[in-house]
C-alpha cells in the first residue's frame, strides 16, 4: 500500500520485502515495527515542523493497512541526506541544542504525557526489561526528579550520536521522536549529554546552542546521573564496552549510589 502511495517516489535499490524502512530517490517509505509506536506521533511532529521550524523529515503521506496482527500505520517522508553525528563537536552539539529548544517551545501537540499511568515505564522501556530487579528502585527514582517540573513538547530520544543527521557539522534533521512526547524538557538535554558525553562532548556547547537562559541546572543536574544510569544499562545490553566503561566511571564518581543499579 505505502509502496503505491503517489507520494512516493519509488524504489531506489534492493530491498527486503519486510523492511521497516524502503529508500526512494527523494522520498522514504516508513512501516511500523514497535507496537509503541503511533501514527498521532509522526501527524504531531508534521505539525511542529510546520509552526516552529523543526529540522524533521516532512511527511507527505500516511495511512494504515490491516496485518494478521492488526492494523500496521505507513508514512512516506521527505528523504533527508546526511550521515551520523557518531562524533560530536561543539558546532553539532550547539546545533541540536537549539533544535531542542524549539521543540520544546513549540505549541503543546497533545500525545502522551509523562505523568500519565503507564507513561514513565514507556519512557524507561529498555530498563524495565534489561534490569527488572532494580526497575522499581530506578522508576521510583526518575518520578521524584520528574514531580512538578513544567512540561513540553519533548522528542525524548535525540543526540548528536543518536536520531539526528549532519552534512559536516551542520544539523539536517532530528529522527524518530520517542512515544513519550510531552514531559520535563531537562530531560531531553539530560538524555543528550547522557548519549554523547562518553564520545566527547562537553554540557557547555549544548547548553549554550539550548540557551543557557532556558536550562534549569538544578533539574538537569538531578536528571543527567539518571539518564547515564539508563544508558549505561543501554550499552551493556548493546555491548558497547568503551561508552559502558565511561559512564561506569562517571557515575562511580558523580552518583556511587546508582551504581548498584546497573546490574
Amino acid at each position: 500500500m505505502a509502496l503505491k502511495s503517489a507520494a512516493f517516489d519509488g524504489v531506489a535499490g534492493p530491498y527486503e520485502p519486510g523492511a521497516t524502512v524502503v529508500y526512494g530517490r527523494r522520498t522514504a517509505v516508513k512501516v511500523q515495527h514497535r507496537l509503541h509506536e503511533r501514527l498521532g506521533t509522526a501527524l504531531r511532529m508534521e505539525s511542529m515542523r510546520k509552526a516552529a521550524g523543526l529540522r524533521v523529515p516532512a511527511l507527505l503521506d500516511a495511512g494504515t493497512v490491516r496485518t494478521a496482527s492488526g492494523p500496521r500505520w505507513w508514512l512516506v517522508l521527505e528523504r533527508i541526506g546526511g550521515s551520523p553525528g557518531e562524533h560530536p563537536t561543539p558546532t553539532r552539539q550547539r546545533g541540536l541544542g537549539e533544535q531542542l529548544r524549539r521543540w520544546h517551545g513549540a505549541t503543546d501537540q497533545g500525545g502522551l504525557r509523562l505523568d500519565e499511568p503507564g507513561a514513565l515505564g514507556v519512557l524507561l522501556g529498555s530498563a524495565r526489561h534489561l534490569a527488572t530487579r532494580d526497575y522499581p528502585a530506578i522508576s521510583d527514582l526518575f518520578d521524584q526528579v520528574c514531580a512538578g517540573q513544567p512540561m513540553t513538547a519533548i522528542h525524548g530520544d535525540a543526540a548528536v550520536g543518536h536520531n539526528a543527521l549532519f552534512e559536516g557539522d551542520d544539523l539536517l534533521a532530528v529522527l524518530d521522536p520517542g512515544a513519550v512526547e510531552v514531559g520535563p524538557p531537562m530531560l531531553d538535554l539530560a538524555w543528550c549529554l547522557a548519549v554523547d558525553l562518553p564520545r566527547g562532548a562537553h554540557p557547555r556547547w549544548l547548553l549554550e546552542g539550548y540557551g543557557t537562559d532556558a536550562v534549569d541546572r538544578e533539574a538537569l543536574d538531578a536528571m543527567l546521573p539518571l539518564m547515564i544510569l539508563r544508558r549505561l544499562i543501554d550499552t551493556q545490553a548493546e555491548g558497547s564496552a568503551e561508552d559502558s566503561r565511561w559512564l561506569a566511571t562517571w557515575l562511580s564518581a558523580n552518583a556511587p549510589g546508582l551504581l548498584p543499579l546497573a546490574g
